[in-house]
């Protein structure tokens, strides 16, 4: 079966039937029960791929290639996709105000971000004063260090720190744009998570390819069916499938923003945090995507 015949996710909660194969048993289980495909399980099998390429002499995984800024900015600027220009990098906090100097908008974020801890928008209102796009207040230089200090002690992430250009929705409103995460095999795109960032916390939203709200277990109770889908969705989704096919991976999500300057990557999520917490139906989708990939691999 061709990845591209398996039905959009809410097609498949309607009719669970219409794909008999995942439910399929053999005489070789002498009467046990199958185990449905399991994305849990098949994110297991590759978080440990990368564990032993990591381990390996002169092999660079493709999650270390990931996070490598540098990387992924020449690997997107030969395919026409922008990303988030970086205005400095890797700079101590103790280091912030130097970074800083001259700049009068930007995102301040962990070299190692895989979510949005520890990321603040800043737009300059002095000297040592920002307003916060995520608190919707002033911040004083000393009020900004002594969150993002907080934020490394509490999530351990290193002292390494960049400063991105700040994006805008395409509204132009002085917000934090959207990000849609866009769980994606090899070319195809399954489900798409919306994150929305504001004072009160981050609120979430999950859409299956077709743009149809649908709930998936996960994040249940932060989700909030208020927020607006994209303004360009068949743009956002043709970039994060044409970036998926590019890969040397059988999955990777493709984190994109929608900006007043168009569509621009933030990151590739070769590991997605907590991806064990799908609810069983979406977990038992997500890992027939995965199988997909493997037989047309073969």
């Amino acid at each position: 079966m061709p990845l591209s015949d398996l039905p959009a996710f809410h097609s498949f909660l309607n009719d669970p039937e219409s794909l008999p194969w995942m439910q399929a048993s053999h005489p070789a289980r002498k009467g046990t029960p199958p185990a449905p495909p399991s994305f849990r399980a098949a994110m297991d099998a590759l978080v440990r791929r990368y564990q032993r390429e990591a381990q390996q002499p002169g092999v660079t995984s493709f999650e270390q290639l990931s996070v490598d800024r540098t990387w992924v900015s020449e690997q997107m600027a030969a395919k026409g996709v922008a990303t988030a220009r970086i205005l400095r990098d890797d700079f101590a906090l103790q280091h912030l105000r130097d970074a800083l100097e001259g700049i009068d908008a930007c995102v301040i974020k962990p070299r190692q971000a895989h979510s949005s801890r520890g990321v603040l928008s800043l737009r300059r209102i002095d000297e040592i004063t920002f307003n916060c796009l995520q608190q919707r207040r002033p911040m004083r230089l000393v009020d900004i260090l002594e969150h993002l200090y907080t934020e490394m002690r509490e999530h351990q992430f290193p002292n390494h720190w960049q400063l991105e250009e700040l994006l805008l929705p395409p509204s132009g409103l002085l917000r934090p744009v959207d990000d849609f995460k866009f769980y994606a095999f090899r070319g195809r795109v399954g489900l798409v998570l919306q994150v929305a960032r504001s004072q009160q916390g981050q609120r979430y939203r999950w859409y299956d390819r077709d743009w149809h709200p649908v709930d998936t277990g996960k994040y249940d109770g932060a989700q909030d069916p208020t927020l607006l889908p994209p303004r360009a969705p068949g743009e956002l989704l043709a970039v994060a499938e044409r970036v998926s096919a590019s890969l040397p991976v059988p999955f990777c999500r493709i984190d994109l923003y929608e900006t007043h300057q168009g569509v621009v990557l933030g990151e590739l999520t070769a590991v997605p945090g907590t991806y064990h917490a799908f609810g069983d139906q979406a977990d038992a989708y997500l890992g027939a995507m995965f199988e997909l990939v493997d037989v047309r691999q073969g």
